[in-house]
């Protein structure tokens, strides 16, 4: 099994209602005995919004994409969620989608595959990476960005946040951080 690191930018809150704008995804396998990122393996996608959704100004203004650029840059979702799947089918084994957090990214992923597609091929399954961090560090998450630091845990400073893919590497690489201290304690 490996896990499959996704993060998306979107217009607002909720999908359906807003647009799911662009989405990054990175594999997370054990190798050799030791969990790491597939950055080789990374896949980054940007999307027209859908038409009538809504435009939330505190999202747009978080990540910078503009209707402009995804109209003459971004894939029609259909594309998108094709080459998405077409993309999932080239893994190597089974996958569990992990996110930080897990109830904002996968929600997106899943509705848009399943509106354009007719199935989704993500399952039903996600692996919250900051309750699996607060857990395995026995914190809470007020302490948990601290604690991770102090763990030796935190991955390299991301030089692109909400960059979908910039931050699906940099919640990849927490989460191969996270599992190789679980399976080594005190290294």
């Amino acid at each position: 099994m490996i896990f499959l690191s996704i993060d998306v930018e979107a217009s607002g809150p909720f999908p359906g209602l807003y647009s799911l704008l662009s989405v990054g995804a990175v594999p997370v396998a054990r190798r050799e005995g030791s969990w790491t990122l597939d950055s080789e393996c990374s896949l980054y996608l940007e999307l027209q919004p859908l038409e009538g959704a809504g435009q939330d100004p505190e999202a747009m203004a978080i990540h910078g994409l503009t209707p402009e650029h995804l109209q003459e840059n971004g894939l029609p979702p259909l594309e998108a969620m094709q080459r998405l799947e077409a993309w999932l089918k080239g893994l190597e084994r089974r996958f569990v989608t992990a996110a930080w957090p897990s109830s904002f990214d996968s929600p997106y992923v899943g509705w848009y595959l399943q509106r354009f597609l007719g199935r989704n091929p993500l399952g039903h399954s996600a692996f919250d990476i900051a309750s699996y961090a607060m857990g395995l560090l026995r914190c809470t998450r007020v302490d948990l960005r601290r604690a991770l630091a102090r763990a030796g845990l935190a991955p390299p400073t991301n030089p692109r946040p909400h960059h979908a893919l910039h931050d699906a590497l940099e919640q990849g690489q927490l989460l191969a951080n996270l599992l190789n201290h679980a399976d080594h304690p005190g290294r």
